[in-house]
């Protein structure tokens, strides 16, 4: 991991030592190792180093320094981490021979064997085994902001060129590393890995963004694409880069580089999954491969028994260590726990499994480093129960963890999507294939005929009919919300936006000091997977996942390929608030005080969660209301 941080101004003005010291001390847990920060005199000249972001972080002014330095126009930093001696995960600032581009990254190369081998026919002196931070600058010198195209990993990046005169800001394709920035009136454009960081080092103020406070507490949206939860703050969204010009800071481009492919495989079901279990193989070797110590989160649902079983079968000669998270509640067992289904899963294979046990006990006095360290409201005590986890494995050596994130979204196809298919059949006459389809959604917790007949008016409704109907019917605004103070003009739908999850596992692994890698989520597999027909995702034998299941067959035991409905990783809920009620009950008497909610219906729902006569829908509802009210006092955030 890597902490990366820096500015542009539209002038020259004053760098605040101190203000510089803080921002690095804020993303120290992303990276400890010295790397240089480079600042600007003129952007017509190559940097000058400041010194090491380790002479910084621990004083407000070293003692060789003056306290202030004037006419600057850029600021450049980066501190890495390095996890192994051979090997550096992140980057320090690198520049090119003429110091010409100067580069701050965050993350891991998966294709460097082609890339370098690619670059080196080119000229450039790199080697297959690079790091991703000398891969980077020798395809920007080769290729500028397109070379995107051809870098496949979990990254993140700042990139100053003098010779094209621009700086390039830029995610992965799934954003699973994280970079905002803010554009300040005056003083030009701010950059960080973190918000806490960005807040920092520049003037921007904590006010809340109001549209993604009411998707947040309405629909559940904790990713809002290029806004965050701060009205000021915007984040690079995945598969995109913003490019600033260096002579006008104010002139802004945000461009997408990521295009899933456009093709249509031909491929049998059969080989369809062959090659999807090779591709998940090859993506494990390449995500874990070159290290010692290897952990694997385990649940005993389909993906991550892929991502260990994918381990298992290419014989990597490293031991996995598999850990699985065991939330305890004080009355007797937890009903929805995964206890079992990991037993059953982890003994297919032949790796030790180690079981957190987490209680909801500790979450009070955790509650403010937690919520600090999310910087983002969340949703759920799940992030809590992640974060113990972390813990564990760090406790025993492990320092890069293996998961299954991204299966969800990769092999379970939207309802939309199956209908389309559907739709697609029934024009070409394939009646039987439509059918096929058709009986496999019904079998779907979520296929009833009343939402399966939603989903198909939506589809053939044309899209100015369908905006219509949308001002006819207006989402109903909640009863225990004050719609007024959001000050919206229009209905705010959910909408698109990007995966959550990644964020909570971003900052929780780096907070231990772990890197975390996801094999299931890559650009081949996504191009793969939605190469295929849709029939090939959902079969009538096997409804869900069925590409996936028919991959893992004969890796993963077959009960684990017989599950019917899973959801997520459960905690509970309602158990854990009944626990803490007196807690939770501090947290709803803030929130009743907030301008934004009624104060009587929020008292009236959180007892009736107490009294359990609520879904378990309305007891997240509540921890949303708590671990909001964490986020404006432990955070600072104005209402305002």
């Amino acid at each position: 991991m890597s902490g990366i941080l820096g500015f542009i101004g539209n002038e020259p003005q004053t760098v605040d030592l101190g203000k510089l010291a803080r921002s690095l001390r804020l993303l120290e847990h992303r990276g400890l190792n010295d790397q240089a920060v480079f600042l600007f005199d003129d952007p017509e000249h190559s940097p000058s180093v400041l010194g090491l972001a380790s002479q910084l972080l621990h004083c407000s002014s070293p003692p060789d320094l003056p306290n202030g330095l004037s006419t600057k126009t850029m600021v450049l930093a980066c501190c890495a981490l390095r996890v192994e001696e051979s090997r550096s995960v992140g980057s320090p600032s690198m520049q090119t021979a003429d110091r010409r581009i100067l580069l701050a990254c965050d993350g891991l190369l998966d294709n460097g064997p082609e890339l370098g081998r690619e670059l080196q026919e080119l000229g450039h002196n790199v080697r297959p085994g690079s790091r991703l931070d000398l891969m980077l600058v020798a395809a920007l010198e080769e290729w500028g902001p397109d070379c995107l195209s051809r870098v496949k990993g979990s990254f993140a990046f700042a990139a100053i060129d003098l010779r094209r005169r621009n700086l390039i800001l830029a995610r992965d394709a799934f954003g699973t590393r994280p970079l905002c920035y803010s554009r300040q009136n005056g003083q030009g454009l701010f950059f960080a890995s973190q918000i806490s960081a960005l807040l920092e080092i520049s003037s921007v103020a904590r006010r809340v963004n109001r549209a993604s406070l009411y998707k947040y507490l309405v629909h559940n949206v904790m990713d809002h694409g290029t806004e965050t939860f701060f009205a000021e703050i915007d984040q690079i969204p995945p598969g995109c880069y913003l490019e600033v010009s260096l002579d006008e800071p104010a002139r802004t481009s945000l461009m997408r580089y990521r295009r899933i492919a456009q093709t249509r495989t031909r491929l049998t079901f059969e080989d369809a999954a062959e090659q999807l279990r090779e591709l998940v193989i090859r993506s494990v070797v390449a995500q874990s491969g070159a290290h010692s110590a290897v952990g694997a989160a385990i649940s005993g649902g389909f993906d991550s028994s892929f991502v260990v079983a994918a381990f298992e079968r290419a014989r990597l000669g490293a031991q996995l260590k598999l850990y699985t998270c065991v939330p305890v509640v004080r009355s007797g067992t937890f009903s929805q726990s995964e206890e079992t289904w990991a037993d059953l899963a982890a003994g297919g294979f032949h790796f030790p499994l180690s079981k957190v046990r987490v209680t909801a006990e500790g979450l009070p006095g955790s509650f403010a480093s937690l919520v600090r360290l999310q910087e983002e409201p969340f949703s759920s005590p799940v992030v809590y129960a992640q974060l113990q986890v972390f813990r564990a494995v760090r406790g025993d050596g492990v320092n890069v963890m293996l998961s299954g994130h991204g299966g969800d979204t990769l092999f379970a196809a939207p309802t939309d999507q199956l209908l389309r298919a559907v739709f697609e059949h029934v024009r070409r006459g394939r009646w039987v294939r439509a059918a096929a389809i058709l009986q496999a959604l019904g079998q779907l917790p979520q296929g009833s005929m009343r939402r399966l007949a939603r989903a198909a008016a939506r589809i053939v409704m044309p899209e100015g009919l369908q905006a219509a109907v949308r001002q006819w019917r207006r989402p109903t605004n909640p009863d225990w919300l004050k719609k007024k103070w959001f000050h919206l003009d229009h209905a705010i739908h959910p909408g698109e936006f990007a995966l959550p999850m990644l964020r909570f596992e971003d900052r929780s692994s780096t907070a231990c000091s772990i890197v975390s890698r996801m094999p299931l989520l890559t650009t081949d597999l996504q191009d793969f997977v939605f190469s295929l027909p849709a029939e090939y995702l959902i079969t009538r034998n096997q409804p869900m996942k069925s590409i996936e299941s028919a991959a893992m067959r004969g890796m993963v035991p077959d009960a684990i390929l017989a599950r019917s409905e899973r959801s997520g990783f459960p905690v509970p809920v309602r158990e854990w608030l009944d626990e803490l009620a007196p807690w939770v009950d501090i947290n709803i008497s803030e929130i009743e005080r907030f301008p934004f909610l009624e104060p009587r219906r929020v008292r009236q729902i959180w007892e009736s969660v107490r009294s359990w006569n609520k879904s378990v829908s309305r007891a997240f509802l509540v921890w949303r209301w708590v671990f909001l009210a964490g986020w404006v006092r432990h955070c600072n955030v104005s209402l305002d």
